[in-house]
């Protein structure tokens, strides 16, 4: 009964390539009929659970079935809306079962895949037919919530047809995967903490509960990248800049001092080669060229950061000497050669708390997290008064979900498509959260005695002269890094051309 609903689904899938020209106003209408019908089918799916028949529900289906051709004719042609109108026409016809658990569970399913639809277009930005020409013939293209292929229809709807008692379960399989996260209970006030439960949760809604991860709050930094790689987890989420310097490449798709702003980062994360690559110019360097089994996917940013806590002015380089700081990736390194004791080289991790205590004893001078907000609810500002800026270590952070490859060729196209998408709002969700909950914490700062103090000219003029002479150094002593090096150092110089040009002071 329930097949022509869950052919409409299917062939939306297929045709949202197309959808994807819609642009402004018209694309958020075509999002906001694809919501409406979500909640219809969801609100009937509740109804049929209570042992009720959704009368009035299951009717408002035809309004949406009447007004299809016109919501998304012009994008997919209006012989095919027609048809998709008469299907999902042909499903109101008749009412679903209350007794029906299987009913009930096409429904549900279909309205995680109608939510799927929408949170598609509503993080993929509009997409050209045609490549746009540049510099050295490099491509920008959105690979975030990605396209699905007609696969995804050949698959779906070829399951449906091959027998006659299909179940939800069929067309849409069950898959459990475990995610772990650095992100350990002792951040579970900031921003940041709340990603990776908000990509499994939305990977789960869309797929009407089909596709669940469990996540798990392990602490662990670079041991999570081998687990995912050696496929003893399916995913982790983690910042790569953690990691070990053998992997010192892969920070040119975290966090670079002196790097790409977040609108030139985000750029960089969706840019591929040619307009033919399977993957991203980020992804293919995990496999291509480090021999990790790994496909990782944006899925969190704090946007520019703050240049940490310090308990006393540092006005010069001399002031930086032999202090010690808890400071992550390359930024540690330039600091280092600045004079200044970063963890990383006591040769050990440091959570914040663990760094805030060591503050308090007097045995660290400065602390680093990402900026006003999360910095307060962690407490920094009790223990330190003066908050530096800007963090030229970390102007664009950005956090991956890590994928085991061979798992991730597994799921069925449109779960994949699912799971892209939701890495996606997350990303963009996380980064206006940051950038509102900023702002606000800003203007608390002098309330709670904090004195905010912009680094010297001297300090920065000397951290921006070591770290291309560390970028440069690492390019000698590795052809991987020199390679993407000079690819992250070429799509900088052209971006920054434009970046430049339009912005005012």
């Amino acid at each position: 009964m329930l097949g022509e609903l869950v052919e409409v689904v299917t062939k939306l899938f297929e045709v949202s390539d197309s959808l994807k020209q819609a642009r402004g106003a018209k694309r958020q209408r075509i999002v906001d009929y694809f919501h409406k019908i979500e909640e219809c089918l969801q609100h009937s799916a509740d109804e049929l659970r209570q042992g009720k028949v959704p009368h009035d529900k299951w009717g408002e289906l035809g309004v949406y079935a009447l007004d299809l051709p016109n919501t998304i004719g012009l994008e997919i042609g209006q012989d095919r809306a027609n048809e998709l109108a008469a299907l999902l026409k042909a499903t109101i016809n008749n009412l679903p079962d209350p007794n029906d658990q299987g009913d009930i569970q096409f429904i549900e399913t279909a309205a995680g895949k109608f939510r799927g639809l929408a949170v598609t277009l509503s993080t993929q930005p509009y997409k050209r037919e045609k490549p746009i020409n540049s510099v050295n013939r490099r491509i920008f293209t959105s690979t975030a919530a990605g396209t699905l292929a007609g696969l995804t229809a050949g698959w779906l709807v070829g399951k449906y047809r091959s027998t006659s008692n299909n179940t939800a379960t069929d067309l849409f399989p069950v898959v459990s995967w475990k995610m772990q996260t650095f992100l350990s209970d002792s951040v579970k006030n900031t921003i940041l903490y709340d990603a990776p439960e908000k990509v499994c949760t939305l990977v789960k809604k869309m797929t009407g509960g089909r596709f669940e991860i469990t996540l798990e709050r392990t602490g662990e930094t670079e041991e999570i990248l081998r687990k995912v790689s050696a496929g003893d987890i399916q995913c982790g989420y983690g910042g790569i800049y953690y990691s070990t310097p053998k992997y010192r490449s892969l920070f040119f798709g975290c966090a670079i001092p002196f790097g790409l702003n977040i609108q030139e980062q985000i750029a960089w994360l969706n840019y591929k080669k040619s307009s033919n690559d399977e993957l991203t110019y980020i992804q293919s360097i995990y496999k291509d060229k480090l021999d990790l089994n790994i496909i990782p996917f944006p899925a969190g940013t704090t946007g520019g950061q703050m240049g940490g806590w310090f308990t006393e002015k540092v006005n010069s380089i001399n002031d930086l000497q032999g202090k010690v700081m808890r400071i992550p990736g390359l930024g540690a390194e330039v600091l280092q050669k600045l004079g200044m004791i970063p963890h990383g080289s006591l040769n050990q991790a440091i959570s914040v708390d663990e760094s805030i205590k060591k503050l308090e004893q007097g045995l660290f001078s400065a602390v680093e997290w990402t900026g006003p907000y999360d910095d307060m609810q962690l407490g920094l500002h009790n223990v330190a008064k003066f908050y530096y800026y800007p963090g030229w270590w970390e102007p664009s952070t950005t956090f991956d979900v890590q994928v085991n490859l061979d798992v991730w060729r597994k799921l069925p196209p449109h779960y994949q498509e699912i799971f892209k998408a939701a890495c996606h709002e997350v990303y963009m969700n996380t980064l206006v959260e940051y950038e509102h909950k900023n702002s606000q914490a800003l203007k608390e700062l002098p309330n709670n005695g904090v004195e905010l103090v912009q680094f010297s000219s001297e300090i920065l003029k000397a951290a921006q002269k070591e770290t291309e002479a560390l970028l440069n150094l690492y390019a000698k002593q590795d052809p991987v890094f020199k390679e993407i090096y000079d690819e992250w150092r070429n799509f900088k110089e052209q971006i920054r051309s434009w970046s430049q040009l339009n912005h005012i002071n």
